[in-house]
């Protein structure tokens, strides 16, 4: 009988439409594989070799590309399932709980993709002897606040479920002395020194300690090692939502009262932050979340704006910040518009009105 195909996930990949070259780094049972293909490994294959063409150029299209890439993925992992089922599981250094540091620099496999007769053929290869690299931001000379905590990947513990491996997702619920957090990593400069910035504002103005602000608290940085300036990503308290947003919440049916609590807890956040002299940014449904205890926490500093959202011209902007709150309380408010909201809600509204 055939072992199961196992959990895997692409943790990095690159490749070129020009000289047709394409790698994947492959996250599995606490090991990255690393597969290559290039154009020479199409041996009498020109029905593979245009399939494979097909994927690189489509990866590049705007609309299409990210369904074009788990396609790509697929094709690339599929042939190699049987040696990932078979592969045994990397155990935890010592008998120690896996870190950041083993998803980031695992036992690395080597192989290649060799098409024959349009037959794929998984072949191992020794490898090139090439350093991994461990991705990250440099942040130059940003100010760190003395109370923000300093991590390297060894320091962060993963929290792993029963039968995980650990290695098949990015880690995002973590561990650091004791305090479960959310790991959060940056692909732009901009975004990360933003974040770091509006953190910073929120700590110095005293916002952090002030518990009419729903937003999570900053606990620090995790650098790629002791003596690097670049940073993979920032540790921020963890709000235990199992991925709630606002924005799946008014999916299902919710109260009078709830949508009440959320306008109150957002608008007030928001008040305070302006205050403060504190933009908001990407104001969105999908920038809130809805915790175990009906709780709403404003989340995501980096800048930027979503069309239909904020209006450009004023991203980045306490105008803009208004746009996203009076967009966020009509949806907040839409299915109670039309009809759906009981007396007594009606009568609660109709006292607001009038007060």
């Amino acid at each position: 009988m055939a072992a199961p195909n196992p959990k895997w996930s692409v943790q990095h990949s690159l490749y070129g439409c020009h000289d047709l070259w394409s790698r994947l780094d492959i996250a599995c049972k606490g090991k990255r594989y690393r597969v290559e293909i290039f154009p020479e490994n199409f041996i009498k294959s020109e029905a593979s070799f245009n399939v494979y063409k097909r994927f690189l150029n489509g990866m590049d299209d705007d609309q299409n590309g990210e369904s074009t890439s788990e396609d790509f993925y697929n094709w690339v992992v599929t042939p190699l399932l049987p040696i990932l089922a078979e592969a045994e599981e990397a155990p935890p250094s010592n008998g120690q709980p896996f870190t950041l540091r083993d998803y980031l620099l695992p036992e690395t496999c080597y192989y290649q993709l060799y098409f024959v007769n349009d037959k794929v053929e998984p072949r191992y290869d020794h490898g090139d002897g090439e350093s991994l690299f461990v991705p990250g931001l440099d942040i130059g000379d940003f100010a760190l606040p003395s109370t923000w905590g300093k991590y390297t990947p060894d320091m962060v513990q993963q929290c792993l479920g029963k039968n995980d491996y650990g290695y098949s997702k990015k880690p995002r619920k973590v561990s650091v002395d004791g305090k479960l957090c959310f790991l959060k990593e940056f692909h732009s400069r901009r975004g990360f020194l933003r974040e770091l910035e509006t953190y910073k504002k929120i700590e110095q103005r005293g916002l952090s300690r002030n518990e009419d602000v729903q937003v999570p608290q900053f606990v620090g940085l995790v650098y790629a090692s002791r003596d690097s300036r670049r940073v993979y990503g920032m540790l921020i308290s963890l709000v235990d939502c199992e991925n709630l947003t606002l924005s799946c919440a008014l999916r299902d049916k919710v109260t009078f009262a709830q949508i009440k609590k959320w306008e109150e807890q957002i608008a007030t956040t928001v008040e305070l932050l302006h205050e403060a002299g504190i933009v908001w940014g990407d104001v969105k449904t999908n920038n809130v979340l809805i915790d175990k205890n009906d709780d709403a926490w404003v989340i995501d500093f980096g800048g930027g704006y979503t069309q239909g959202w904020v209006d450009k011209k004023h991203r980045e902007t306490m105008k803009g910040d208004e746009e996203g709150l009076f967009k966020i309380l009509e949806r907040l408010y839409a299915d109670h518009r039309s009809g759906d909201e009981g007396d007594e809600a009606r009568e609660e509204r109709a006292a607001m009105r009038e007060g």
